[in-house]
């Protein structure tokens, strides 16, 4: 394996360290009640892909609407309307790749995650601020495989005659 960069200090460092800490003793070597919390909080609320797409289609709007009131700052949130979509892209983000990574058996859910991953991206940028499209495309061309379905891209929008 090659070393780059800040990685190879990174190694390092963890190297060094799994030679002086016992992972197997005691309970110094468990996670931080913040992190066990956060396992608890995970494991406990799986949630379906509706939900997952009904949260991020909820997100993707608001990220809309909030753009078109760009300049507005919200004082509430400390925040205007272009910091705030972000916010809401960030979000959607989220919830889109935790429907996506899940495999899944049922056409229905492909059929999600492939309203998603066209949605994203369709959006100005969203490309370059983010792996999620690409993460999601990878997803669902798995699940499709899996199911048996060729997933061809369109070289038009869908219309009447499709």
């Amino acid at each position: 394996m090659r070393a780059y960069g800040a990685g190879a200090r990174v190694r390092a460092l963890v190297d060094d360290e799994m030679t002086t800490k016992n992972f197997a003793g005691g309970d110094e070597a468990l996670p931080e009640d913040s992190e066990m919390r956060l396992y608890a909080r995970a494991y406990a609320s799986p949630q379906s892909a509706d939900a997952l797409f009904l949260k991020w289609e909820g997100a993707h709007a608001h990220a809309m609407l909030l753009d078109a009131s760009a300049e507005r700052v919200f004082s509430d949130h400390g925040l205007n309307g272009r910091q705030l979509a972000e916010g809401a892209r960030i979000a959607a983000r989220r919830m889109a790749l935790l429907m996506a990574e899940a495999p899944t058996p049922l056409r229905e859910v492909l059929a999600l995650k492939v309203h998603t991953y066209e949605a994203m991206g369709q959006l100005k940028g969203e490309v370059s601020r983010s792996h999620a499209v690409v993460m999601i495309e990878a997803a669902m061309k798995a699940d499709a495989e899996h199911l048996n379905i060729v997933l061809m891209p369109l070289d038009q929008p869908f219309g009447r005659t499709q």
